[in-house]
């Protein structure tokens, strides 16, 4: 009975593999991509010179809202949205004033927003419209689209969010399935024969970060199908069993910002005195933005949306006008209990933002081996029914279906690499929104050009090693291009301000070299097929 049970879990293991795992490793590699995208890659990718994004003081901060809101209708007053050049959504400062019941143009939400240079404070952009538009049309960059990518593969809701979701699903399962069925768990621990044929390698791998990354793995799996699925299903689902499926109602309910009642006596809004005791209470965590409602009003409220520090997630300071605190929330509002703790730990847990660098990379690595392991079980399973004399594969499709797994795969890898060398040109010819409309010609575009190359009867390890030697030359290319195109970059490679601009620079061209190693390393056809059948026949 338990080998007739250990059987079929292992066909399910092997079909959920089969028949996700590319799509689970473009998920997963965008994702491990992804970890970085906020705030280190949109930094990198919107400073040109030294102009890193920098804090606002407090008093600059008041300073240029109490300006700006003389600019706009005072109904544009009762709620305005400040966001920090942080880099995690804005390396501008950007100041929001919006009237959620619109104007005499609009008849649903209206936004004046102005972006300010956060090093010279100049005004580099106004913007007057829905607020949807805005949002729509604000200024993209080559990892907030990586990012996005791998939240919904572009493909907006619902279907690209069910899908990721799904993948998250697929991987608890395979990950369990896979850990019950393999009943040499701890003998192999530590099995991984370099000096062996590359099917061999694959398949010690294979269960290495299976094995190894397990917890981190079903961590993944668990929050980005909660993720993905949460805004598609479950709050659609608990709109419909509490709120008659109202969603707006439901999310109104339990909003975290209600709006004050306006009393028309002025009385000035502490922006300065409260961003002072927002940096007083927790130095190490960073203001993602502020939210004002009622500006100069008696009965102003102020909400600051803070991340980091000695929270393990994000979290929500509420300030009187007058710069009193009120009260700390998490950031799903004014609500207690431990499944509303679980929820908020979801996101840092996915992203691994929630205790600095170091973690970053841990995810970052592991979120790699998470993208492997799909890769190397489809390879697993197609060198298994190549072989012997009554293989299911002919050796023409067994060629075909590996063009296919690194067309797409390698495609996807390559398409990422190109996004940050034409990143670099853009800064120097295309200025601001105008970049956007680059970014999807550029990515799909150099995916689908390397599937179309993969159709060609080509053996599918000179694709590999050509694929890896074209994501090393886009790499490696990234700091000659700044050479060229951005004066004196030799001297802010040394200046303290650009340093983080500088070692993002500086990984890519040793992850450039790194791939030109691995591209040393992988053989052709003709002396690795016949090492191999006699490795794979030892082993």
């Amino acid at each position: 009975m338990k080998s007739l049970t250990i059987k079929k879990l292992f066909q399910l293991h092997s079909w959920v593999g089969v028949v996700t795992g590319v799509l689970l490793f473009i998920v997963a590699f965008t994702g491990a991509v992804a970890v970085f995208a906020r705030p280190e890659l949109v930094i990198w990718s919107n400073t040109v010179t030294d102009d890193v994004p920098q804090a606002v003081s407090g008093e600059q901060v008041q300073k240029l809202v109490n300006h700006y809101s003389e600019k706009v209708p005072a109904e544009f007053t009762e709620n305005i949205h400040i966001y920090m050049p942080t880099g995690y959504n804005y390396t501008d400062l950007t100041l929001l004033f919006e009237s959620h019941h619109g104007d005499e143009n609009h008849e649903h939400a209206a936004v004046y927003a102005y972006e300010i240079d956060s090093n010279t404070l100049e005004l580099k952009r106004e913007f007057y419209g829905a607020t949807g538009d805005y949002y729509m049309g604000r200024k993209y960059n080559s990892g907030s689209f990586i990012g996005h990518f791998h939240a919904d593969l572009h493909l907006g809701r619902p279907i690209g969010l069910i899908l990721t979701g799904f993948m998250g699903l697929t991987l608890m399962v395979s990950v369990i399935t896979g850990l019950y069925i393999h009943r040499e768990m701890f003998k192999q621990l530590f099995t991984f024969r370099r000096e062996k044929s590359f099917s061999v390698l694959t398949s010690d791998a294979h269960k290495l970060f299976g094995l190894w990354g397990s917890v981190f793995h079903l961590v993944i799996g668990f929050t980005g199908a909660f993720l993905g699925l949460a805004t598609v299903i479950l709050l659609p689902a608990a709109a419909y069993v509490s709120f008659n499926g109202d969603q707006d109602k439901l999310v109104e309910t339990f909003t975290a910002m209600p709006e004050p009642v306006i009393s028309q006596e002025y009385q000035p809004t502490e922006i300065a005195s409260i961003m002072s005791s927002i940096e007083q209470i927790d130095q190490k965590a960073v203001l993602m933005d502020l939210t004002l409602m009622a500006l100069n009003d008696k009965n102003s409220v102020v909400y600051a949306r803070m991340m980091g520090g000695e929270n393990f997630a994000s979290e929500l300071l509420e300030y009187k006008g007058n710069g009193e605190f009120a009260k700390s929330m998490s950031s799903l509002g004014d609500i207690n209990g431990w499944a509303i703790t679980v929820i908020e730990w979801l996101f840092p847990l996915h992203f691994g933002n929630f205790s600095g660098v170091f973690v970053k990379f841990l995810w970052g690595f592991l979120g790699l081996s998470t993208a492997l392991i799909p890769l190397s079980g489809v390879m697993m399973w197609l060198a298994k029914r190549s072989r012997g004399n009554n293989s299911d594969l002919s050796p023409i499709a067994y060629q075909r279906w590996n063009r296919f797994v690194i067309g797409s795969c390698g495609g996807i890898v390559l398409a990422c690499a190109a996004m940050f060398p034409a990143q670099v040109i853009l800064n120097a010819t295309v200025v601001g929104v105008a970049q956007n409309s680059w970014f999807a010609p550029i990515f799909f575009g150099s995916w689908v050009a390397w599937l179309v190359l993969c159709i060609l009867p080509i053996e599918y390890r000179r694709l590999l090693k050509a694929n890896t030697l074209l994501v090393a030359l886009l790499l490696t290319v990234i700091m000659p291009l700044k050479l060229f195109t951005v004066d004196g970059y030799l001297g802010y490679l040394f200046s303290a301000k650009y340093s983080l601009v500088a070692a993002i620079d500086v990984s890519f061209l040793i992850l450039g070299l790194l791939s030109f190693y691995v591209a040393g390393k992988v053989k052709t056809q003709s002396m690795a097929m016949n090492t191999e059948v006699l490795e794979e026949k030892s082993a």
